[in-house]
């Protein structure tokens, strides 16, 4: 009798596997399915300045929900810019080989605030700030038509960015800018005269700011469950993207015209695991990637405040989009496109 139960039952078990597996499956997958949808549409308003402005820095600025977070990082940013303009004109020369600017000029810069999908009143107060400057700068305000997550909307900024150099940077504010831009200027440079060859194309570059060198301090003042799910993840970066890059987390990045274009051209993550694919993309382009130490401090409102279960959900999506990133690139679901600089 026992033996006719089991023969019964396996067909039952069999089918149950086979349902798990295909979850499985899809669960792994749905973000290859959601990025066939499009769904970047946007708008795109100039509040400041005007598109013959030759840009020679573009900042893009992801925001969802940031009226609070926004002013004091917007003031903090083009304050630094503004004063800083002499300094950083020579820094972004050396890098882009720009020796000798029409009649002595300093660098242009061009703000990209792309709001994605707000709910708050994060466009006007970015509406009323551009209205009070008279840098001569450029202001844009793309607006998303519904929320596609931070990676969507870096995305949607860097495609339609001018610069010749492009800065992701968080809304918040949490890297000191003071410290950062430089540094990544600075080792841009330096990778600039490494790799530059006889070709008039400069090269394809890209500097990360990192904050590995904080780990062991924040992790003092971490609760286990965070210290945790931060090792665990750097375990499956280094696994299924790179283990070259210490810290692919930090919303910090500064892209050459050309990198920015091949990157974003063939970005598909939309949330918060893109910055993972960008260094796959790079990697599989011979894009040369560097890491440097930046000033880095916790501002209140993140969007990952959401209590330990909240965390461990978004970890374990962060954990998915890595497997699906690894899995359509190996199975060739995805294929790059060359991006004509």
């Amino acid at each position: 009798m026992a033996l006719v139960e089991i023969v019964v039952g396996a067909p039952a078990l069999y089918s149950c596997s086979i349902g798990v597996f295909v979850l499985v499956i899809c669960y792994i997958f749905y973000p290859a399915y959601k990025c066939r949808e499009g769904g970047l549409g946007c708008t795109e308003t100039i509040l400041a300045g005007d598109k013959s402005s030759a840009i020679d820095l573009t900042l893009v600025i992801p925001a969802y929900n940031e009226e609070e977070r926004l002013p004091t990082m917007l003031n903090e940013t083009l304050d630094y810019l503004d004063k800083n303009r002499e300094s950083l004109t020579h820094l972004c020369d050396a890098v882009v080989g720009n020796k000798l600017r029409r009649n002595k000029s300093l660098i242009k810069y061009e703000l990209i605030v792309v709001d994605d999908g707000s709910s708050d009143n994060t466009c006007n107060v970015l509406r009323k700030y551009a209205a009070t400057l008279t840098s001569g700068d450029t202001v844009k305000l793309i607006s998303m038509n519904q929320n596609v997550g931070k990676g969507g909307a870096v995305k949607t900024g860097m495609l339609r960015s001018l610069g010749q150099l492009c800065l992701m940077i968080d809304a918040d504010g949490a890297t000191d800018i003071t410290d950062g831009l430089p540094k990544l200027l600075k080792e841009m440079h330096a990778l600039m005269n490494k790799h530059r060859d006889n070709t008039t194309s400069p090269p394809t570059l890209a500097v990360f700011g990192s904050r590995a060198h904080l780990e062991n301090e924040s992790a003092a003042s971490r609760s286990n469950v965070r210290t945790f799910l931060m090792h665990a993840f750097h375990f499956f970066v280094k696994a299924l993207c790179s283990s070259r890059i210490k810290d692919t987390q930090c919303g910090f990045k500064l892209f050459t015209r050309s990198a920015a274009g091949s990157l974003f051209t063939n970005l598909h993550l939309r949330r918060w695991a893109f910055d993972t694919e960008l260094v796959v993309i790079a990697e599989k382009l011979n894009i040369s990637v560097s890491e440097v130490g930046v000033i880095w401090h916790e501002v209140d409102g993140s969007k990952l405040d959401g209590g330990k279960l909240s965390l461990a959900l978004v970890s374990l999506g962060m954990l998915r989009d890595m497997l699906c990133v690894k899995a359509c690139y190996f199975f060739r679901i995805w294929a790059l496109k060359i991006h004509s600089k």
